[in-house]
């Protein structure tokens, strides 16, 4: 299922997709209650609600619970104004249900969505302290570390190596389409800065805060070219593919990426800015 943050006016609203967990927790919330159509609002500036997506499909979850394949979850400045549904359908969300709904979807943003936009979100969803909400929000799971063994042998083999690429390798996710930020996510960059790849790694959930089980990454940027990106194992030293040629745990200078050695340290190349250190969400998935 993918949520859109129905927000925006100039800008393409974001949106991020549900993982198969928090689908069935969106379903348990609104099952057997009528919901609006997407085009139900009226031209209203900020948050309107959100649009919810399904697969269209007799697994997805929606779709077994009898929803549509879209529709809109208004906020409450425009559920007073939409039409009621006809009496033979299931009473609508009650305005206290719905702020239930859109706080909790709120915990399912992992990255998708700018905290400035969160703080008008919460704020017009509990019309309390935005700060606060926003805060537990985004704390509501707490930080756990899962870095996983050292393992070229997954790699470096011909039917993957060729087609994988440091991103896939950090984000631990076998494409096969020699990944790349932001395109997953449908906001792909071509600026080779700092900021412009962070960001659209962001919007596919590798992100500079920690919640929930995450691998640590790092960015690093060849300025105006290129970027590379290094995973942390839990043997203690940094992994990282460059680009189509096999995995290794050593710098340009042959020395193991451990220790007092690390992804800002060490030998990049042309590699030689810096970006910082993330977070990779376990199950994450690049394209």
């Amino acid at each position: 299922m993918i949520v859109t943050m129905d927000v925006y006016s100039g800008r393409p609203n974001p949106s991020w997709t549900l993982s198969e967990k928090d689908s069935k927790e969106l379903v348990s919330r609104i099952a057997g209650r009528a919901v609006a159509a997407t085009q139900e609002t009226d031209g209203h500036l900020g948050f309107r609600g959100y649009i919810v997506s399904t697969a269209s499909d007799a697994d997805d979850p929606a779709t077994a619970a009898g929803l549509p394949d879209t529709f809109r979850l208004p906020s409450a400045a425009l559920q007073g104004m939409l039409p009621a549904p006809p009496a033979q359908l299931a009473a609508p969300l009650t305005t206290e249900e719905l702020g239930d709904v859109q706080k909790w979807l709120l915990t399912t943003v992992e990255g998708a969505v700018e905290e400035s936009v969160l703080e008008h979100v919460t704020g017009q969803i509990t019309g309390a302290g935005a700060a606060d909400v926003t805060a537990e929000a985004l704390t509501a799971a707490a930080c756990i570390i899962q870095n996983t063994p050292y393992n070229p042998g997954f790699w470096n083999v011909p039917a993957v190596q060729p087609y994988n690429n440091c991103y896939n390798y950090a984000m631990n996710y076998r494409s096969n389409t020699f990944a790349q930020p932001g395109r997953i996510s449908g906001h792909p960059n071509s600026v080779m800065q700092c900021a412009n790849v962070a960001a659209a790694a962001n919007w596919d959930g590798c992100h500079a805060t920690c919640s929930g089980p995450n691998k640590n990454v790092a960015l690093v940027i060849w300025p105006g070219q290129d970027y590379h990106w290094y995973r942390l194992h839990s043997n203690g030293f940094w992994g990282h593919k460059p680009g189509s040629t096999a995995v290794r745990n050593v710098d340009s200078l042959n020395r193991i990426i451990g220790g007092a050695l690390n992804p800002q340290n060490c030998a990049r190349g042309p590699y030689t800015i810096f970006c910082g250190y993330r977070f990779s969400p376990v199950g994450m998935r690049v394209n």
